[in-house]
């Protein structure tokens, strides 16, 4: 019975430990957020070219504490400039293999040419291929608005088309990595891509693209997920003691 009793213990344990939640991390809009022009640790930086306005503490879409990324159509710089994708970028605390955000549905997102509107990105490192681009957009294709993945071979493939209800509400958006390959979630819908050997994700891009006209996107909840470290520990530790505790009964029985 103290054996059967001990082995219970030791797969207690196990589950406990496979179970363990990873770090989470969460990086705060209530207020006034950091930025810097260059890289800078706890700031968002300059990602390619500075959006209008990058401002924390709005309230809107009826929370408090949202980001609120503003673009005035005169910085447009004509069509396929590289600059006209303007935002900011924060660099992550290391380990980092998931990521998730909620994007507002805006009305004024529904009118209007079809065009690339906002993005969710991040760069990869420690694999052999890095760094790698796992990104989420939203876009408007063909009238409606989709959310798109980038496969990290030049193409965006479409991962789930918005319907009138979801226009007026928060979405989730999550890149996570699974494996050899990076999760993309949104919109109800996920698939996955090649993370092309990479261990980690580096930092977060929050994205929004200058069409010519003046628009804000809003963004709320970012956070991150490490791995829990002491979930293998404990795994090894329940082992451990159930197998000492064995060995002592057998000793016993001998």
């Amino acid at each position: 019975m103290k054996i059967t009793r001990t082995i219970a213990l030791a797969a207690a344990v196990a589950s406990f430990s496979a179970a363990a939640p990873a770090f989470a991390t969460t990086i705060s809009f209530d207020g006034p957020v950091a930025t810097a022009a260059t890289q800078t640790a706890g700031a968002w930086y300059v990602d390619r070219a500075a959006p209008d306005s990058f401002t924390g503490g709005v309230n809107y879409g009826g929370r408090t504490g949202v980001l609120e990324v503003g673009i005035d159509g005169d910085d447009f710089q004509g069509a396929g400039s590289f600059y006209n994708t303007q935002g900011r970028k924060y660099d992550l605390e290391a380990g980092v293999t998931s990521m998730t955000i909620d994007l507002f549905i805006d009305q004024a997102f529904t009118t209007g040419d079809d065009r690339r509107i906002a993005g969710f990105w991040g760069t990869t490192f420690g694999g052999p291929d890095a760094p790698a681009y796992p990104i989420i957009e939203l876009d408007r294709v063909g009238g409606d608005l989709v959310f798109r993945g980038w496969d990290n071979n030049g193409v965006f493939f479409d991962l789930a088309t918005l319907t009138a209800g979801d226009v007026g509400t928060w979405q989730t958006m999550k890149i996570e990595l699974s494996g050899a390959n990076f999760k993309y979630t949104a919109g109800g819908a996920s698939a996955t891509t090649s993370a092309f050997g990479t261990s980690s994700i580096g930092n977060v891009i929050l994205q929004a693209h200058n069409t010519g006209s003046d628009f804000t996107v809003h963004w709320d909840a970012f956070g991150t997920a490490v791995p829990e470290p002491q979930t293998w520990g404990l795994m090894i530790l329940g082992f451990g003691a159930a197998g000492s505790l064995l060995r002592r009964r057998r000793a016993v029985a001998a």
